[in-house]
């Protein structure tokens, strides 16, 4: 969660910057500010069977817990240059476990997001708490202190910086140039760079060195194409990075340097059966490092990342309940991650909303060996819409466990499993 005094740092570079800007482009003559008040309602049941727990590597976590959060927010409207936005959170966590820590039984509150905007002849800026996407969420995805400029003011092309701050001091920036062709079509070319000046990266090493205590500080890149396009009637999204850098470690004992050479290929090609029924393929590989403490790194690392590939194996669910506050795989083990998979959507009325994925889950380097793979997930969700912005949703999911864990475990895991169901009110 965000600290106090950082919600107050940035509280008071809100009302700060507010009257600056609004003085600065008046209000036309007997016209108010214009504001919107609205909310979230979120009310979610889950459980969740024979999860990662990522404190011991066993998939032996089990949990039920509920999640109540209320979002409200404003949108301040001072002219046709000035708007300001604020969004709060207030959650209540409540674990139905009969052991409890102090954190399963928890009542959070946070400003989500507070900044600024200001555009004018193409140009937009925007100050403040808000919310960063890098790489389709697979690099980066939180909601963090920073700033955003870009121009569109050229025909289909525009150009968007971005540098912010994330976990407590390391520095995060990027630069995207896109072309927008047509409707749904576009390509943009990104570039980010991330300072790991937390030694969060230490947290990925911390199994090969129990007994020591681990530092490290790195530089990451990543350089990109993302795109999205119609081939006839099949579409196409597809999003490549290559990572490089370097990461320093010390290990109380020893201290190594790594240069990082690594890359993420994400494809998916949909085709829409009928007006109700839409089919596509994917395909996701995030390369991996059999020897992370030797030679180059070759595992894809991100910090705070969200990948709604599978809902139990990727974690990232079909709804973001949650960012893991940390730097992680982007393969999700060491040994990455090749995944082809489909995915179903079926609308049988506007109302009604389903969705299946079923993926195969390899490691990066033996695809299709179903002795050593990880196994095989398939997640389904179906949604009721009432009013305009109600829903009422249900989600399950199983991952069925490979021969992957055997030589560690002496057998195979039992089934993960994941269950939810709940309602998301929009006012």
């Amino acid at each position: 969660m965000k600290s106090t005094e950082r919600m107050k740092r940035i509280i008071g570079l809100f009302f700060l910057v507010v009257p600056f800007f609004a003085a600065g482009f008046p209000l036309a003559k007997g016209y108010a500010v214009e504001y919107r008040l609205g909310s979230e309602i979120f009310l979610g049941l889950f459980r969740e069977e024979n999860f990662l727990d990522t404190s011991g590597g066993t998939f032996d976590y089990d949990e039920t817990y509920t999640i109540l959060g209320i979002y409200p927010n404003v949108s301040l409207n001072f002219n046709e240059h000035f708007t300001a936005y604020a969004l709060a959170e207030l959650e209540w966590f409540y674990s139905w476990d009969a052991e409890q820590t102090e954190d399963e039984n928890e009542i959070y509150a946070t400003l989500s997001d507070i900044f600024v905007n200001f555009s004018a002849v193409g140009l937009t800026l925007d100050i403040g708490l808000q919310p960063f996407i890098v790489g389709r969420g697979v690099v980066f995805y939180s909601d963090e202190p920073g700033i955003s400029i870009g121009y569109d003011g050229w025909q289909d092309v525009n150009i968007r910086g971005e540098g912010f701050r994330i976990f407590d001091h390391s520095p995060m920036a990027t630069l995207t140039l896109g072309y927008q062709p047509g409707f749904l079509e576009s390509v943009e070319i990104i570039g980010a760079w991330y300072h790991d000046a937390d030694n969060k990266i230490a947290e990925l090493y911390i199994p090969f060195y129990k007994k020591k205590n681990v530092k490290t500080s790195g530089h990451f890149f990543w350089a990109g194409l993302q795109t999205d396009f119609f081939v006839r009637k099949l579409y196409i999204s597809a999003s490549m990075i290559q990572q490089f850098g370097s990461v320093q470690l010390d290990n109380g004992t020893d201290s190594l340097n790594f240069d990082v050479s690594a890359y993420l290929i994400d494809l998916e090609a949909g085709y829409n059966i009928s007006q109700k029924l839409t089919v596509a393929a994917f395909f996701f590989s995030a390369s991996g490092d059999s020897h992370p403490t030797t030679g180059k790194l070759h595992a894809f690392v991100s910090p705070m990342p969200f990948n709604p590939r599978t809902a139990i194996f990727f974690n990232g669910g079909f709804e973001r309940y949650d960012i893991e506050d940390a730097v992680l795989l982007g393969g999700v083990t060491w040994d990455g991650v090749s995944a082809p998979g489909i995915r179903i959507e079926y609308q049988p009325n506007p109302k009604v909303e389903t969705e299946l994925i079923a993926a195969a889950l390899f490691p990066q380097t033996d695809l299709f060996d179903t002795e050593h793979w990880y196994g095989w997930e398939v997640d389904a969700r179906v949604s009721y819409t009432f009013y305009q912005n109600h829903q009422i949703f249900f989600e399950t999911g199983i991952l069925r466990q490979g021969g992957y864990l055997e030589p560690a475990y002496g057998f195979r895991p039992d089934d993960a499993v994941r269950v939810a169901g709940g309602v998301h009110l929009v006012f």
